[in-house]
């Protein structure tokens, strides 16, 4: 049995649509204690499920719950059911879900259209999403191929045909097509980036994920960015490159367990 399929199982066999756990009550429930980034790196609390990486979101989101608050200081994290909320919810529970410091906007404007189960509004969200998706991409790809120099930013290639535009902070996660939040990156490494198997820290360095520490592309690691935007302003944002960079060392963090 996977280590996160006994949280899964506790969190379905719940009554309610809301839950506040703290970590030391779900060390209890898992085999063996959460990794030290759920006590360090707030995007470990996130519901991503980029690539399917992130185990311990799949885990929550498989038993219909996501998370909508937590607090590293407090150590405790608020679940709330989204496959079949009901009207006796505590309301002034809700409102102090909201107030805890882990709450991301992204989350508490996701959570009601899911809870409700209204799969007509879901189904014209995600329409909608695809119509910025189809009218941002080729625009920011342009822009990144200019900032860029068209080449890749960790490997240098110029081979145009292999260039992506690729996000740093997904877009299912936030609508941004700035170039602060894009790098152009050759299609296998876009890939590994997206699965958090690489990343680029705060100060345009490198890091590889120690699952591919006998591959080829190993020889990236601790490099600096070797193509970056001439104009400061078209930089990666160090914000963005600090959230996905911690998703990537939770994740590593995940192949102890």
């Amino acid at each position: 049995m996977a280590k996160y399929d006994s949280l899964e199982t506790h969190l379905r066999d719940l009554s309610g649509n809301f839950v506040r756990l703290t970590f030391a009550e779900i060390n209890e429930i898992l085999p063996s204690p959460l990794p030290r980034s759920a006590y360090e790196h707030p995007p470990f609390w996130s519901n991503t499920t980029e690539g399917r990486t992130h185990v311990w979101a799949d885990a929550w989101q498989r038993a219909g719950w996501r998370v909508t608050g937590y607090s590293l200081e407090q150590r405790h994290v608020d679940f709330r059911r989204f496959q079949a909320a009901s009207a006796d919810t505590p309301q002034g529970r809700e409102d102090n879900a909201g107030e805890t410091r882990g709450v991301e906007p992204s989350l508490r404007e996701a959570a009601p259209a899911a809870s409700y189960g209204d799969g007509r509004q879901e189904s014209e969200e995600r329409q909608l999403v695809a119509i910025k998706t189809r009218r941002g991409q080729p625009d920011f790809r342009e822009r990144l191929l200019r900032a860029y120099g068209a080449a890749c930013a960790v490997s240098g290639s110029s081979v145009e045909a292999l260039l992506e535009a690729a996000h740093i902070v997904p877009h299912a996660l936030a609508t941004n097509y700035a170039t602060t939040n894009g790098m152009l990156l050759r299609s296998d490494i876009h890939t590994l980036f997206d699965l958090h198997l690489i990343s680029v820290d705060s100060d345009y360095r490198v890091t590889i994920s120690r699952s591919l520490e006998w591959t080829e592309y190993a020889q990236y690691r601790g490099r600096r960015l070797v193509a970056l935007p001439i104009d400061l302003q078209e930089r990666p944002s160090t914000d963005s490159l600090k959230r996905h960079h911690n998703l990537f060392i939770a994740r590593d963090e995940a192949l102890d367990e």
